[in-house]
């Protein structure tokens, strides 16, 4: 989906003034993508997102699902942030993430206002994420016991538990199970879960409002902390500092410690040595890819809930068999397509078959015959262009470098699953802004030159035909 910004743009300049509130300017980007996209599409992702925070540098959005933060990022985020930084005074970047409703803010004041009072006031939303819930095989049963073990009270044994494993496997559904059992037993205990992206923030926060004191002070007296998406801190030397220290301070003062990543702490790129060091000395835990009876028993279970929401559903044997041997991806992308078969079936009457199924999920099982990751197209792209990975890898800024850099990274986003942020992450963790205007840069070239084009679909085609 391709937006066109420009008129929107010089639409919302004549249509604020003065300094516009976070809320004026993000009723007028509204307007402008309801004008620009499809009403369904309007209203299925764009009404329900809500302004979650704000400070000088960051506006956070709150998407509703998973499901709804991954799709926006991928078709509609870039062109959010091309509006929105139009016309915002401040210019500032924006994030998206997962967040109820009843979380998001109501006036304009931002998070440095009272980082002592609402940075630390424990989440508990998500009563959907608990253990008896979350589904068990032989790929993640150890990281699921452990966990349990985790959510009864400090374990000696494994403190720092570092889980990690690939996205959509279930690292968040175990942070938050554990937040929410720890709650449940212990109703008076100091619990907080944070991206570490929101721990950045808050962290940039105290030190811009000068409250690092209270800070610390709130963060090293907690019971339990739980920090998601760990890899995010690589290459922030001094919010890793920061962390080393408050991990050291809880740990030492019999607190629990529970982490999550993508990768094992040996493979965090640009990771403090110290820290990377404390991180292995506690218990390192990975969830395996789900096999096919695990991916066979997530779609079981996930039917046997929208048996509530839905009348008269109906998914034949054939075509939940036909699911779990063609999406083995992630659990998350599996019920991403079971959704996809019940709203093109049994929301519109339709009857669902195998055939149906088959049809409905073509482009999805093609696309999952080939299997490229970030790192074989940073190898790949490399290659190609006669660099080194550490090279491509690097902060150098000279043309025979970035501009293969942003190659890689525009192959990332049209080969992989990985969403910007992600990407962002294994290109020594770079922001996901970086990826957008990769994205849009060779986009562009593209469109203008034919032969970069080709050079760029030579790549592409080198690259999937390893895989396949």
């Amino acid at each position: 989906m391709v937006i066109q910004t420009q008129p929107a743009v010089e639409m919302s300049k004549q249509t604020l003034s003065g300094e516009p509130s976070i809320h004026q300017v993000w009723a007028v980007v509204s307007k402008a993508l309801e004008q620009k996209i499809a009403g369904r599409d309007f209203r299925s992702w764009i009404i329900p997102l809500q302004v979650l925070s704000a400070n000088d540098d960051r506006v956070i959005f709150a998407a509703p699902s998973a499901f709804s933060r991954d799709w926006i990022e991928e078709n509609l985020f870039a062109d959010i942030c091309d509006l929105w930084q139009a016309i915002d005074p401040l210019n500032r970047d924006l994030a998206l993430q997962v967040g109820s409703q009843n979380q998001a803010i109501t006036s304009d004041h931002t998070d440095d206002e009272a980082v002592s009072d609402v940075v630390f006031e424990p989440v508990y939303s998500a009563e959907k994420y608990r253990f008896d819930n979350f589904v068990v095989g032989s790929s993640n049963e150890v990281a699921w016991a452990v966990a349990k073990q985790a959510a009864r009270g400090p374990q000696e044994r494994f403190n720092p538990l570092f889980v990690h494993g690939s996205y959509g496997l279930g690292k968040t559904h175990l942070l938050r199970a554990i937040a929410h059992a720890a709650r449940l037993h212990a109703p008076t205990k100091r619990v907080l879960y944070l991206t570490a992206e929101e721990f950045v923030q808050k962290f940039v926060s105290s030190l811009r409002g000068a409250q690092a004191f209270d800070f610390k002070k709130n963060v090293r007296s907690l019971d339990l902390l739980l920090i998601d998406d760990m890899h995010f801190l690589a290459g922030k030397a001094a919010t890793q500092d920061e962390f080393l220290h408050t991990l050291c301070s809880l740990i030492e003062n019999g607190a629990q410690v529970v982490l999550s990543a993508d990768r094992s702490p040996g493979e965090i790129a640009s990771l403090d040595e110290r820290l990377r060091s404390r991180l292995g000395g506690g218990l390192v835990c990975r969830i395996a890819p789900a096999g096919f009876e695990l991916r066979r028993k997530i779609l079981d279970q996930r039917l046997s809930e929208m048996a509530d929401e839905f009348e008269n559903l109906q998914v034949p044997d054939a075509v939940l068999q036909f699911l779990a041997e063609k999406i083995s991806s992630s659990p998350r992308e599996l019920l991403g397509a079971l959704h996809m078969v019940v709203s093109g079936t049994t929301l519109i009457g339709r009857a669902t078959t195998l055939e149906v199924a088959e049809d409905i999920l073509s482009d999805v099982v093609r696309a999952t015959r080939i299997r490229v990751s970030v790192a074989d197209i940073q190898k790949g792209t490399a290659s190609w262009f006669g660099l080194s990975k550490d090279d491509l890898l690097s902060r150098r800024k000279t043309r025979n470098i970035v501009r293969p850099r942003q190659i890689a990274m525009y192959l990332a986003k049209q080969l992989t699953s990985c969403s910007l942020p992600m990407i962002g992450q294994r290109f020594d963790g770079r922001d996901h802004t970086t990826v957008i205007h990769a994205v849009k840069t060779i986009s562009r070239l593209m469109a203008a030159d034919p032969s970069f084009a080709d050079e760029v679909e030579g790549l592409r085609r080198t690259l999937t035909k390893l895989q396949s």
